[in-house]
């Protein structure tokens, strides 16, 4: 039994992915209605529809499931697990996304075998529509901390073919920042000034400035830890974080300057913070994008940390405002 707890825009992207690999996953939702949703691909600007996913079943009554996806968000994770581990036998959790980083807190829960799986897919999933984004950049990295079992290799998540490429790693965290890095770039520092990218970078320094500096932290991070880069396919990593580290600030900020360029890198997409945050008024990701600098005390993470209790500031504002 396959089973995807969440169907966000991870969870919906999984559900069609397999269901496209012949597959019958089976959904834990807490919604109280699961909708059909249709798929779309977002390419050289033109939207195409893809598929339309009808059927969806939720998970019932007792078993034993092989695979348990966790694409909730990072703040519902435990809930989630929790109210699984309750009725089911759970052989393997995959934690996707937002929810690496909680490996600690899942295992104390869970002493199973536990892999994170990493997308470079840009998504975007609402009023029952999922688009997807920069398809022939896609990759899907599969991690573990150790070599737990290979037969994981064999299941046929090969959601490669024309989605995305599944690869294997043993360097969870090197992976795991690398994606840090990415997810950061054009998200929350904008949102921390409650502007989009395009709005903010080419009138604000001290905004420009923010942004260089939290990518530069993580790559001293990275750097100090012998981490080493991952590089995804279609984003060299390395080469970014070096443009980020070593760019003279001049240079970089002309960079930024170009509204027409940032909208361009990111395909005229709303930031997932400031979607989250300032459009809907709900939580964000903060303890997975930022929140980790509280395990790493010794480091200077200076302008991650202003960033995540500025973003925390926020939701009180905001979130308290929307309900």
């Amino acid at each position: 039994m396959i089973v995807i707890a969440g169907l966000g825009s991870i969870g919906s992207f999984l559900y069609f992915l397999l269901s496209q690999k012949g597959y019958k996953p089976l959904v834990f939702s807490k919604r109280q209605e699961i909708q059909p949703f249709e798929v779309f691909c977002l390419s050289k600007n033109e939207r195409k529809f893809i598929a339309k996913i009808e059927n969806i079943a939720r998970v019932e009554g007792e078993g034993k499931i092989e695979y348990l996806f966790l694409s909730s968000k990072a703040f519902e994770t435990k809930n989630y697990l929790k109210s699984i581990l309750l009725n089911y036998e759970v052989k393997r959790i995959i934690l996707t996304q937002n929810g690496i980083g909680l490996e600690e807190e899942v295992r104390e829960m869970f002493p199973g075998n536990i892999y994170y799986l990493t997308f470079t897919t840009a998504l975007e999933f609402n009023n029952s529509q999922l688009t997807i984004f920069n398809l022939h950049k896609s990759q899907a990295v599969l991690t573990s901390i150790n070599n737990q079992e290979k037969d994981l290799l064999d299941f046929e998540i090969d959601i490669n073919s024309n989605y995305c490429l599944l690869s294997y790693s043993f360097n969870h965290l090197k992976v795991r920042f690398s994606k840090l890095i990415l997810n950061l770039i054009l998200n929350v520092v904008p949102s921390a000034f409650e502007e989009l990218p395009w709005q903010v970078f080419p009138n604000n320094p001290e905004a420009v400035k923010m942004e260089k500096d939290l990518i530069r932290e993580i790559c001293n991070f990275i750097d100090d830890q012998k981490l080493g880069y991952y590089n995804f396919r279609g984003y060299n990593t390395y080469f970014i974080s070096q443009v980020y580290k070593n760019l003279p600030f001049s240079i970089f900020r002309i960079f930024y300057s170009n509204p027409n360029f940032l909208k361009k890198l990111r395909n005229d997409r709303v930031p997932s913070f400031y979607n989250d945050l300032i459009l809907k008024g709900q939580k964000t990701e903060v303890e997975y994008y930022l929140g980790w600098f509280k395990k790493y005390p010794n480091y200077d993470l200076s302008t991650v940390k202003f960033l995540y209790n500025r973003i925390i500031e926020m939701e009180g504002k905001y979130c308290k405002r929307n309900n």
